[in-house]
């Protein structure tokens, strides 16, 4: 993790930024930009894009288990495309009773072909205690639908 909390990854041979939450100063209508490309990131999709647009929006109030505090409040939105590796899915089903079984089997060929989706994240970011008390990721599939929801808060802290 960078000094800015911006995480890295080998993609490709090559170190790049997946996330920079915070680009130091903070103020607020301050914007900018995370984009990469990674070939077979997984299984499924035999390339992915991602896109991400930084703004930081002002300051908030916000309460978490380790209090109140004022944070300058960071968000993104972003876009995902991936193209789909060709496969073949298989599934099968059984039935048995006392007369027999009866097995049903379907296969189904997943041609190359490209999705997209949306990514939203926030960050509230305190100076004072130099870190983020809250934050939310959130993935939307093609359809619009949300896939995957993390949150994180800060649940206690001391000053050294």
């Amino acid at each position: 993790m960078g000094r800015d909390w911006s995480r890295f990854r080998n993609i490709n041979g090559k170190e790049e930024v997946v996330n920079r939450p915070f680009l130091f100063p903070l103020e607020p209508g301050k914007s900018w930009e995370i984009e990469y490309t990674e070939d077979h990131p997984n299984k499924e999709h035999k390339k992915e894009q991602i896109n991400h647009h930084y703004i930081v929006i002002g300051w908030e109030d916000v309460d978490v288990p380790a209090g109140h505090f004022t944070a300058i409040k960071v968000e993104s939105e972003g876009k995902w495309k991936a193209e789909l590796e060709p496969s073949i899915k298989v599934g099968s089903s059984s039935q048995a009773n006392r007369n027999g079984s009866t097995v049903v089997m379907q296969s189904q060929k997943v041609t190359p072909q490209t999705t997209t989706g949306r990514l939203y994240k926030a960050f509230w970011y305190v100076p004072e205690i130099k870190r983020h008390v809250k934050s939310i990721e959130e993935y939307y599939n093609a359809g619009g639908v949300r896939s995957e929801r993390y949150t994180d808060e800060l649940e206690s802290f001391a000053f050294p």
